[in-house]
């Protein structure tokens, strides 16, 4: 009985979250419509291109150089927490610093995919905005987001060699070189099965993470080609990576079942 009760709820669940998403579809393709047709979408859009082709670069050297300052700071505050867990070894202290050890690391790997977008951004706009190239503050900015650049890639390697480094030394048994292409699989092998299940966890959850932001953007591409006139690429990019989490995830699954 509980069961053909909960069974109910969710198909409650399910259709009314459905009738909401096809009434907010709706009236957001009415509402594009209606501005395309009056001509404001089309104003609304140049303004905010523009808008993002000025703010852009000098953005990205700020963060640029708040990220920086932060994952070096991070860094070097785990590197005296270990030279002190060196002189006086104390159990609270070498979990603390396992723990923390996770934030630059963290902050490192999201630099360098944040590092990757906004140059590219940076070039796209300098190629077809024509940003930077009559001289003065736009192009010395732009060589500071290209010196930046280089620097993050540099610096996120450095920091994430130097978090391995201090890890192998807190467990010995732990192997891999950050410059190794195998390194997470070198890394996963060196691993107990208590951490091998932490990284299984993380895993299905990332998994189901990246499900749900793939839905998200593909509603939001999808409005994007009407709206902004984006064309199928946007859409493409974002099924393809839909598709190869899902086929992935589940080909995997099914070939571990047979025992393989």
């Amino acid at each position: 009985m509980n069961k053909k009760k909960s069974n109910k709820k969710i198909y409650i669940i399910f259709i009314a979250v459905m009738i909401a998403l096809y009434g907010i579809g709706y009236l957001t393709g009415k509402l594009l419509a209606k501005g395309e047709n009056s001509g404001n979408l089309e104003h609304l859009i140049t303004s905010l291109k523009q808008f993002l082709v000025n703010v852009t670069p000098p953005l990205y050297a700020l963060l640029a150089i708040i990220s920086l300052f932060l994952v070096w700071f991070l860094y070097f505050t785990c590197k005296k927490m270990h030279r002190e867990l060196q002189k006086n070894p104390d159990d609270a202290l070498w979990d603390l610093l396992e723990y923390k050890m996770n934030v630059p690391i963290i902050l490192a790997n999201a630099m360098q995919i944040l590092n990757v977008f906004f140059f590219g951004c940076i070039l796209c706009i300098t190629e077809f905005a024509s940003y930077g190239k009559d001289g003065g503050f736009e192009t010395a900015v732009v060589i500071i987001d290209c010196i930046l650049f280089l620097l993050i890639l540099v610096v996120t390697i450095l920091v994430s060699g130097g978090i391995v480094k201090i890890e192998k030394e807190l467990n010995p048994e732990k192997q891999g070189n950050v410059f190794d292409f195998r390194f997470n699989e070198v890394w996963f092998e060196s691993c107990d099965e208590a951490q091998k299940m932490m990284v299984y966890k993380a895993s299905y959850h990332a998994f189901k993470c990246t499900n749900i932001t793939c839905m998200v953007l593909w509603i939001a591409s999808f409005v994007g080609m009407f709206a902004l006139k984006t064309g199928i690429y946007p859409l493409l990019c974002v099924c393809l990576i839909w598709l190869v989490n899902t086929l992935s995830y589940m080909l995997r699954a099914a070939k571990l079942e047979r025992g393989k």
